[in-house]
């Protein structure tokens, strides 16, 4: 804290999460009573439990009857299909853990690991070796303790929190090995959309803005109008279909142990809800990619990755957020566009079994 209040030229991110600790009060989540059915629930176990059962509900597909596609066209003669490792790998990441974040429910502290990182190094790079010969992630790492977070609106309503998951740290040192491999996969062989902008290094939501901006600055120097749809998809990280995502990974190339590891990482994955000491029982989670992991939101961004093929309207990403928009030389032509290219995005919906919120402020 002292060096961060020494620092004469902090970066963004710094300057806040400094602000933030003195403007906060308190790291314990304060939930008063919650409002359910008929009664108030004031028992913190009971609270746990009813927190755990909405959450948890939440990471349900969409039953839109489509089925996955019979054949698997890929869209790169590469294939990824195993990982590399090395004590290196692992000692480096290791080395650049943040002791400030939170453990998971095996209570394994970052702190604990960077003190003795030269001789926890090599039995964690025997078993990370072990899990891509078999490619099997382990059980104990796809066990989440979730924090509920107030978001806004009443403190007395389930639906007004958002769940923060904590994963063990093991896992997500091995999570953070596949990244690498995946993502530098995916980026030397150009397959995530440039109209991506969403969890992409050396990209951000200001230059997208930016780009938008400009754009529209463009039209009116032409003496032109810009309009423009802006879509939110409902609970998109908790509806990600796996049997959707695992074909996607098929499509760009990835096969093999590294496959099954992904597939392994997505399934059987189970949460409890932790609040104020209590803990409620493991629920099983069935779909959406993990919160609070390293690769979620990556395969994220794989699994959205084909919904601006086939549009005529400019269009832009920034993870779920997503905008269309039309530069109008003629108002009929440019409506026609954006209403054809809506209808598309509509069937790519359907297909994937994902929602559009019709109200972006009014969560489904």
């Amino acid at each position: 804290m002292s060096k961060k209040l020494c620092n004469s030229n902090p970066s963004s991110k710094s300057y806040w999460s400094l602000l933030k600790s003195f403007l906060t009060d308190t790291k314990i989540p304060l939930i008063p009573p919650l409002y359910h059915g008929t009664r108030f629930i004031t028992d913190f176990n009971e609270k746990c439990n009813l927190f755990n059962s909405f959450f948890a509900k939440q990471c349900s597909i969409i039953d839109t009857n489509s089925t996955i596609p019979t054949n698997v066209i890929k869209l790169t003669d590469e294939s990824l299909i195993d990982l590399d490792i090395s004590f290196d790998d692992v000692l480096k990441i290791v080395q650049k853990l943040d002791i400030n974040k939170s453990h998971g429910y095996d209570r394994i502290s970052v702190r604990m690991l960077k003190i003795c990182q030269q001789s926890i190094c090599k039995p964690l790079l025997i078993i990370f070796k072990n899990c891509v010969r078999t490619g099997k992630f382990p059980t104990t790492w796809k066990k989440a303790n979730v924090v509920p977070i107030h978001k806004k609106g009443d403190k007395q309503t389930l639906k007004n929190y958002r769940p923060i998951s904590l994963l063990p740290i093991c896992g997500k040192i091995f999570e953070r090995l596949l990244y690498n491999r995946l993502y530098s996969f995916l980026d030397s062989n150009s397959l995530l959309s440039s109209k991506q902008s969403g969890f992409r290094p050396g990209d951000s939501c200001i230059n997208q803005l930016l780009s938008i901006t400009h754009g529209i600055y463009q039209s009116f120097d032409d003496g032109l109008e810009t309009r423009g749809v802006f879509l939110d998809i409902s609970k998109a990280f908790d509806r990600v279909w796996h049997e959707g995502l695992i074909y996607k990974l098929k499509r760009n190339g990835i096969d093999s142990n590294f496959l099954n590891i992904l597939v392994s990482f997505l399934s059987f994955r189970k949460q409890r809800v932790v609040l104020n000491g209590s803990f409620s029982s493991w629920s099983e989670i069935n779909a959406g990619v993990p919160q609070g992991s390293i690769l979620g939101p990556l395969l994220f961004l794989i699994y959205i990755n084909d919904l601006p093929e086939g549009l005529i309207s400019n269009a832009k990403l920034f993870a779920d957020d997503t905008c269309i928009f039309s530069k109008v030389y003629d108002p009929v032509t440019s409506a026609r566009v954006l209403n054809d290219d809506l209808e598309k995005i509509s069937e790519w919906a359907y297909q994937w079994k994902m929602s559009f919120n019709p109200d972006p402020n009014k969560p489904a």
